[in-house]
């Protein structure tokens, strides 16, 4: 992979990451960054992202999808797949 698509999976996953935690650890506001322990766990989910972005898109990517799909996907449909498994498991 280029520099600028690896790039793009950490700012991805650092978006993804942000958002998850602003809704689960932070009651809707950015408070969780105050704790040291919620940024242990912020990386682990950001190494977890970056880690499954990776994978996908270069599977992505060996299927000669457009990259612009590619981003797509990233953007909205892993961070959606992951909101409705949270939603479904903490009811």
């Amino acid at each position: 992979m280029k520099n600028n698509e690896l790039s793009t999976i950490y700012i991805n996953a650092f978006l993804i990451a942000q958002f998850l935690f602003f809704i689960d650890e932070g009651y809707y506001d950015f408070r969780w960054m105050k704790d040291i322990g919620n940024w242990i766990v912020f990386f682990i989910y950001f190494g977890i992202l970056t880690a499954v972005l990776f994978l996908l898109n270069s599977l992505l990517l060996k299927m000669r999808m457009n990259k612009k799909i590619v981003s797509f996907i990233d953007l909205l449909i892993v961070p959606t797949l992951l909101v409705t498994i949270f939603y479904f498991s903490h009811n």
